[in-house]
């Protein structure tokens, strides 16, 4: 008891000490603030959250009693003080300190400070002088309203499962009420206008920013006022080192301002709050503010808001809505009452709620409701205008868990270092015990909790989350690492081979099953591919991705399943169903699955009547659109629409505001519970979407449309299905908040549709502050906003019934398809009796697999710092969608309900901060004009594209996407000109025109036959709409140039639009006759033979040869000619390779002849061509419903005929928007040789498009000249030799690091690698004005791998570090500028360390090359492995260099086309991105001497020919430039670099400056040097005229032919 009283003593004369402590330091000595702010920090950094707050309540406390009696009694220095004290409580607060109680109790302390201080009579006032009041209230009132803002701030919700604290809220509320006229004020609005005026006059040279702010100027240190400045606030007094979070006074531009603006962003949120008190309180505080500041309000309430492409809407809350209305009212009720005041008010509204102003306020909180989504706009504008205005408000932690946490963290660091440095205090023992002891206990707390912990559930969750993928590889989880071996050996790991699988591994020719006698050959695994629509450089979209559901998709699985239980068995089998196949093999036997099959083959037959999309195809070919047929769908057409086609100056607005008056709401969204035909799916035209495993990442599909939905009708379900589905489903959105990251949530929702090709699924979308999510798989139903309930909605699995052919049946080229038994390749079932039964249904028609009802919710968030672009979009003919790209050019396509929510998601994002986008120029702007942003973007590109500085290619893709056409969409798809009509020569000849299309025509006018038939057609038509008003205005062509059906008529032989063209189908492929099978009966057909035909190309004719191949080994059947489908016939001047064929297309499209007549096509497709008299000459009129703005579906009010409507329109193809109204500009072109001399001038304009280190005007010349030389001295201490390991040139120096460092290029700053740290260093490679010091230490990452790190490779962007260890293991990690974060292990070598790596950002791939021979190459967005890239055979005795035999030295990534370039022992070989090998390089000149030692490979596209593909540098020094010979497929050197300036091994090489025309290059001694590519203006005139020779020639001058003054630079 004795004890326990001394601790009470004790405690109690602690406490007392304190308070004398803080009593002393305030009314006496200067700058309290310091002391105090020490005090908040002073608890133990072992405390508990529990005891760190009691700490500060006791604190608090003291602070009140002191400020209390300095207010009544202190000298001017001690009510500084008491204004210091409040600004050290509001620096802990936006810290995140404090709680609920304590932040009252600051929000208490801070106002009554400022109450005394502006209160006439108390004992602060008539203390203090005029000035040193002014001064002093300007500094109260700023921490006051920061203090008030911060409170509401802390009082939200501060996370998905934290409700906030709504008293705090309404305290807060009613405290900021009461004294808003004192949080108004500003310095001269106290009474002290002159003396501020004066202090103005003597700082006239002051920032106008201090200016704004009120006049405030800070006093100077020997100004009499300075001690009350200095000691009012911590910022002010703290020691260097030590800063405030909140910002001073002069840093605002008008405070009084900025504090209305952030009270009416968080005003907003209040009057949406569900309590009554709260929200009545806001519109309190809000009426007030309408009183004291009614212009600044009226400025606040009254925007515009972007609604269309053309048209801002002007919305007024202040004259035309319920904000003024309740001004007008309250101020009539102020006029009437004789003592109004605020409290008074208050306590009305505030209490019981009793009076007249209930009533009223009721009505504007009706008002507000109706009116929620142009309020919404408004108040989103004001919030975006808040944050840049205050953006402190939201910093610090999110918690007070979280700050004490980060304060301890600060605390074991002062303990443990001395400076920056990993070194011990080096003190007493006690002291280092102390440490010690401090160190071991919240390391335990943290780092094994949270770090350790939540790294391994994630890191486990991923790998799990990928196993099956990856086992599927034959690069799988137990590969790497030198224990490998042992462990097989052994067979006593966990994870060994023979204990997971008893397969082996594929690539072995054959193996014997270890449970049996089975063989096993090495196709059971056989990977397939599908397109990665992720979009590359000229939005190309060329990487193939693993198929995983291939297998699943087509019932291969199953398939083989049943195949070795019928070959096993040798009994009666039973498909799916259960159904015995004897039973099931009679097309006679009808039970009720089969009756059920034949009528959904009726329905199928029938769909078409109906609007659905089976059969559209078929009638695509046979049919064209006719009078009739228009008729038939009964579209009304009225005044307009006839003006339309006769309206020369009609554009994008006049199309704009037809199309907002017949937009309506989606029917589908106006019944949420629909499930007639499916919820989930549907397909373009609302009959038949389907989501599928794409690229997109849902593997499954679903049907939704009257042809081959559900089999049941509504009616057939039972109600108690519908019941119990509705009560599972309906839920609130704590449903979908564990797929949001931590810290995100929700603010408002859309109901969306997510499209990616034909397959479109319903999603949520939703606004968080940093980031939108898209999500799958729901929609939101009853209420409004979050408290609304939203569905799960169901997602069929569908499977399909195809065939496959056998190996070697398809002829050259032809895939194999291994493991599958024999198989007949004309069509016959290679299933056998396994499958009678699925040959009985195929016997009845076509159809699809049966369903399976799951659930799949997939996630995407997309960070505002991740956005790229965003284009507004059309979708089913009306302008309600958007698409957004993000960095890494992935497109997601969402449309929404209506065009308004269109409009107002996109005037948040581009009022929200977007870094790294192509808005981000703009960023300082308060609203961002998508508008006229875009018209002056299109100008730029115009203009580049004019000078010769941008492709054909790009440019044609550019105008693309500014007309509305995307690869999201395939009824939108992006078109592409016919180039060629030459498809039968054995040559091609691209320098002859009568090799290339009539690009002035359309391909309907190629002919004139065709065009007569065509004109003629039109003349009826237009004399039959004369005479009957009903008719539809003349057109010539009753087909369209691009529709979905054309589309998946040229790719469907490549996933994932193979299962496209089969739901396009109803589960089949078409008849044989009519697929793509040659390219120069395509041409024939589109151009001259059909008069149903006049389609135009896509782009993957000019990129991608893998269409062109069917290696999935589809059964396409046989034509009547006998002909079987397989891979497409190509012309013969392609000699069979469809690389070749896509090679010289190109090379067409960018030919001469091509660049100067493009704008006559463009004309026809996006310009004045497009449409009115323009058009009807040329020859170039559609369809009237293929265009936009035609289509008002609000006049279609059956709901049967309405989607009827939108299935033709989207089976006959849309025209792209219209662009320009005047003729397209024409390209110029640039020649070097006029006559007899060469024009200089030209050059700067070839530069752009000519070959990596060609000689600009003459890229048949290839030449290096050394530039400068120089000594590596970065990064070079403690490395065992001077190697050079990278190199940058930056403003004309030439900075290297050595052999273990990395360049971070944009950051100017360098990795260093290889310690015994197993981590890396980050150090500064250039001197700046924030790092002056040269390899200065920045951070130190420790233990990133087990092992030592052997290589390092960071990508050009700087965000992304590959790192590979000497164990064989590849880690991948993100680099923000301070921390690296794990994202992924990759394990896939088979021991040894990893040599060699490249990162491509563009096409997201990793390279990763070892020690064991093997090149390796993984998908950098999904983290998983991709391909192992399969060389030919090195010589035995060949060694690479450093003696590694066969290991792999280099390897480097093309980023332009995706093409890999290895060294590996002395062979050097191109892959394309896809891992097919292009070329390789003779060894045999090769010898010990001057083998190569690296390579690097340059950004040349395949279609430049004469470009260098990749550089070498040799032991000897030498340094070669490689060109490839696509004939024999051969790397052929271009150039010896003749300057001899490096004599020993080559170790480092970069290709720099846009035009690919640098060379860097660094050797082991840390010799480095410059080349240059020649330049013509260089040379002299002898040169110069062989030059000219060789150009009018087009052939180079040999040195036997008057050429030998040219040989001393030629190295040919």
């Amino acid at each position: 008891d004795v004890a326990g009283a001394n601790v009470v003593t004790s405690g109690i004369g602690m406490v007392e000490l304190l308070h004398l402590v803080l009593s002393h330091a305030v009314l006496s000595g200067p700058t309290a603030g310091t002391l105090l702010a020490a005090l908040f920090r002073s608890f133990p950094i072992h405390a508990s959250l529990e005891q760190v707050e009691a700490f500060h309540l006791v604190l608090i406390e003291h602070c009140r009693n002191v400020v209390e009696d300095a207010l009544q009694r202190g000298e001017p220095i001690a009510l500084a003080n008491c204004i210091g004290v409040g600004s050290v409580l509001l620096d802990r607060l936006m810290a995140g300190f404090f709680t609920s109680e304590p932040v009252l109790e600051t929000v208490n302390i801070v106002l009554a400070t400022l109450r005394s201080l502006t209160a006439t009579g108390t004992y602060a006032s008539r203390t203090l002088a005029n000035a040193d009041q002014t001064m002093l209230v300007a500094d109260t009132a700023h921490f006051a309203r920061l203090t008030c803002l911060t409170a509401l701030h802390r009082s939200r919700p501060s996370g998905p499962y934290d409700d906030g604290d709504d008293d705090l809220k309404l305290a807060v509320l009613e405290a900021i009420a009461k004294n808003l006229r004192q949080l108004l004020l500003i310095p001269g609005t106290t009474g002290g206008a002159t003396t501020v005026a004066e202090r103005g006059t003597a700082e006239r040279g002051k920032s106008a920013r201090q200016q704004n702010a009120g006049a405030f100027i800070p006093p100077q240190p020997n100004n009499r006022f300075y001690p009350l400045y200095q000691s009012a606030s911590l910022s002010r007094c703290s020691p260097p080192g030590v800063t405030a979070i909140y910002p001073e006074l002069f840093q605002v531009d008008q405070p009084d301002r900025a504090f209305v603006i952030a009270l009416m962003s968080q005003i907003y949120n209040l009057l949406l709050d569900r309590r009554r008190d709260i929200r009545e309180q806001a519109v309190v505080i809000l009426i007030s503010l309408l009183h004291q500041r009614r212009a600044f309000m009226q400025e606040l309430l009254v925007t515009e808001i972007p609604r269309g492409e053309n048209r801002m809407e002007t919305v007024d809350l202040m004259n035309r809505g319920g904000f003024g209305a309740l001004f007008i009212e309250e101020s009539a009720m102020r006029d009437d009452s004789s003592q109004y005041t605020m409290p008074s008010r208050l306590s009305e509204m505030g209490g019981s709620g009793l009076g007249t102003g209930k009533l009223k306020y009721q009505s504007f909180f009706e008002w507000f409701n109706r009116n929620q989504p142009q309020i919404a706009a408004v108040f989103h504008g004001i919030h975006i205008h808040a944050l840049r205005l205050l953006p402190g408000i939201s910093a610090g932690a999110s918690t007070p868990e979280e700050a004490i946490e980060n304060e301890q963290k600060v605390m074991l660091l002062k303990l443990t270092s001395q400076d920056s440095s990993d070194r011990t205090i080096q003190g007493g023992i006690k002291r280092a015990e102390l440490a010690e002891n401090l160190h071991e206990k919240t390391g335990e707390n943290h780092a094994l909790w949270k770090r350790q912990g939540f790294d391994d559930l994630s890191s486990g969750a991923m790998l799990w989350k990928l196993l099956l993928r990856q086992l599927k590889g034959s690069h799988s989880i137990w590969e790497g690492g030198q224990n490998q071996k042992a462990s097989e050996e052994t067979d006593s790991g966990i994870f060994s081979r023979k204990q997971l699988v008893d397969k082996p591994e594929v690539g072995d020719s054959t193996a014997v099953d270890t449970t049996g006698d089975k063989k096993i050959t090495p196709g059971d695994s056989k990977m397939r591919w599908k397109l990665d629509l992720t979009e590359g450089y000229e939005r190309q979209r060329r990487r193939l991705l693993p198929n995983h559901e291939f297998q699943t998709l087509y019932k291969l699985d199953k398939l083989e399943k049943m195949e070795e239980t019928a070959a096993d068995s040798k009994t009666v089998t039973t498909d799916p169903t259960g159904i015995s196949s004897d039973a099931t093999a009679d097309p006679s036997a009808m039970d009720e699955e089969g009756v059920r099959n034949e009528e959904r083959w009726k329905h199928l037959q029938n769909s078409w009547r109906r609007g659905g999309m089976t059969g559209a195809v078929d009638a695509l070919e046979t049919t064209e659109i006719t009078a009739a047929i228009v008729r038939e769908m009964q579209m009304k057409v009225g005044a307009k629409d006839r003006d339309f086609f006769n309206d020369e100056d009609d554009d994008n607005e006049d199309q704009n505001e037809d199309m907002e008056d017949g937009m309506s709401q989606d029917d589908e969204f106006d019944n949420p519970n629909r499930d007639e035909y499916g919820d989930d799916m549907e397909m373009v035209n609302g009959d038949n979407e389907r989501k599928s495993g794409d690229g997109v990442g849902v593997k499954a599909n679903d049907l939704e449309g009257d042809d081959i939905g559900d089999d049941k009708d509504d009616d057939e379900k039972s109600d108690d299905e519908d019941d119990e589905r509705d009560n599972s489903l309906a839920s609130s959105y704590d449903l979908i908040t564990g797929l949001l990251e931590p810290g995100d949530w929700p603010e408002k929702s859309y109901n969306v549709r997510r499209c990616a090709g034909l397959e479109v699924r319903r999603a949520l979308l939703l606004w968080c502050r940093e980031a939108i999510y898209i999500v799958d798989g729901f929609e939101q139903t009853e209420g409004d906003g979050l408290e609304g309930k939203i569905n799960r909605l169901q997602m069929s699995t569908n499977t399909y019934d195809i065939n496959l052919r056998e190996e070697g049946t398809g002829g050259q080229g032809d895939a194999s398809m291994p493991g599958r038994g024999n198989y007949s390749s004309a069509g016959m079932d290679r299933r056998g009796a396994a499958n009678s039964q699925h040959d009985a249904e195929k016997a009845e028609g076509p159809q699809i697999a049966g369903d399976e009802i799951t659930y799949q919710h997939r996630s995407q968030r997309i960070a505002f710092s991740d956005i790229y672009s965003v284009y507004r979009r059309r979708y089913q003919l009306q302008q309600i969608a958007l698409e957004f790209y993000d960095v890494n050019r992935y497109g997601t396509f969402v449309s929404f309900s209506s065009e308004e929510e269109r409009e107002e998601v996109l005037f948040k994002v581009l009022n929200s901060p977007l870094p790294n986008s192509i808005f981000s120029s703009m960023s300082g702007s308060v609203t961002i004009n998508y508008n006229k942003f875009m018209n002056s973007l299109r100008a730029k590109i115009t203009n580049q594209w004019v000078n010769g500085r941008m492709t054909n290619f790009e440019y044609i893709m550019h105008l693309n996407s500014f007309a509305g056409r995307t690869y999201n969409d395939l009824t939108q798809y992006p078109v592409f000109p016919w180039i060629l009509s030459d498809y039968e020569s054995e040559e091609l000849d691209l320098d002859d025109p009568a090799t290339y299309r009539d690009l002035s025509k359309p391909m309907g006018a190629q002919t004139e036959m065709r065009a007569a038939q065509y004109r003629e057609r039109f003349e009826v038509l237009e004399s039959s709409a004369q005479m009957n008003p009903d008719e539809p205005p003349p057109f010539h062509y009753g087909t369209h140039y691009s529709c979905a059906a054309y589309v998946l008529y040229y790719l469907m032989r490549l996933e994932p639009f193979s299962r496209m063209a089969l739901s396009l189908q109803g589960g089949h492929f078409d008849h044989a006759d009519r697929l793509f099978h040659n390219i120069g009966s395509s041409w024939k057909s589109a151009s001259a033979e059909n008069l149903q035909d006049v389609r135009e190309l896509i782009p993957e004719f000019f990129y991608l040869g893998e269409f062109l191949v069917n290696s999935d080994n589809f059964d396409f059947g046989t034509t009547q000619g006998g002909k079987v489908v397989h891979d497409v016939t190509l012309p013969a001047w392609a000699k069979g390779d469809p690389a070749r064929f896509i090679r010289m297309n190109r090379q067409a499209l960018e030919s001469d002849y091509v660049s100067r007549n493009l704008h006559h096509w463009l004309d026809l497709i996006f310009g004045y061509k497009q449409k009115g008299r323009e058009a009807d000459k040329a020859l170039n009129k559609f369809v009237h419903l293929t265009y936009e703005g035609n289509v008002d579906l609000n006049e279609i009010t059956d709901p049967i005929q309405r989607e009827a409507t939108i299935a033709q329109i989207h089976n006959f193809g849309q025209t792209p928007s219209k662009l320009e109204r005047k003729p397209f500009p024409q390209r110029n072109i640039f020649n070097v040789a006029k006559e007899k001399n060469i024009d200089f001038s030209a050059l700067f304009f070839l530069a752009a498009l000519t070959p990596p280190f060609c000689v600009v005007g003459a890229p048949h010349r290839v030449y290096l000249r050394v530039s400068s030389i120089d000594t590596c001295r970065v990064g070079m201490t403690g490395q065992p030799d001077s190697s050079v390991g990278d190199m940058y040139w930056f403003k004309g120096q030439l900075v290297g690091v050595g052999r273990t460092c990395a360049l971070i290029l944009p950051s100017k700053k360098y990795y260093r690698f290889g310690g015994a740290n197993n981590g890396v260093s980050v150090h500064v490679a250039i001197a700046s004005a924030r790092h002056r010091e040269v390899n200065k230490v920045l951070s130190i990452h420790d233990g990133m791998h087990r092992s030592p790190i052997s290589i390092a490779k960071p990508s050009l962007n700087g965000e992304w570090l590959v790192t590979g260890c000497i164990d064989s293991t590849v880690r991948v990690w993100r680099y923000n500028g301070k921390n690296v974060s794990l994202k992924a292990s990759l394990c896939g070598h088979e021991g040894g360390k990893i040599t060699c790596i490249d990162v491509s950002t563009t096409f997201g791939n990793v390279v990763t090359g070892g020690e064991d021979g093997n090149v390796l190459v993984w998908d950098l967005r999904r983290l998983t492995f991709l391909r192992q890239l399969k060389h030919k055979p090195e010589k035995k005795e060949s060694k690479g260099y450093d003696g590694v035999e066969n290991g792999v030295i280099s390897v480097s990534i093309n980023h332009k086309n995706g093409n890999i370039l290895t060294l590996i022992g002395l062979t050097l070989s191109l892959f394309d991105i896809n891992g097919t090998l292009l070329a390789t390089q003779d060894t045999s000149a090769y010898k010990n001497y001057n083998r190569p030692s690296c390579a690097i490979a340059t950004s040349c596209p395949e279609w430049m020919e004469n470009g260098v593909v990749g550089v070498t540098g040799h032991v000897n020094g030498d340094v070669r430039l490689w060109s490839m010979n696509y004939d024999t497929c051969y790397l052929v050197m271009r150039h010896l670099v003749p300057d001899k300036v490096h004599t020993c091994p080559i170790t480092s090489l970069r290709v720099y400056g846009e035009m690919q025309d640098t060379l860097l290059v660094g050797d082991r001694s840390g010799k480095m040097s410059v080349c240059k590519t020649l330049r013509l203006d260089g040379l002299n005139q002898q040169e110069l005229n062989i030059i000219l020779k060789e150009i009018q020639s087009g052939a180079a001058i040999s040195d036997s032919d008057d050429g030998r003054q040219f040989s001393n630079y030629e190295g040919d």
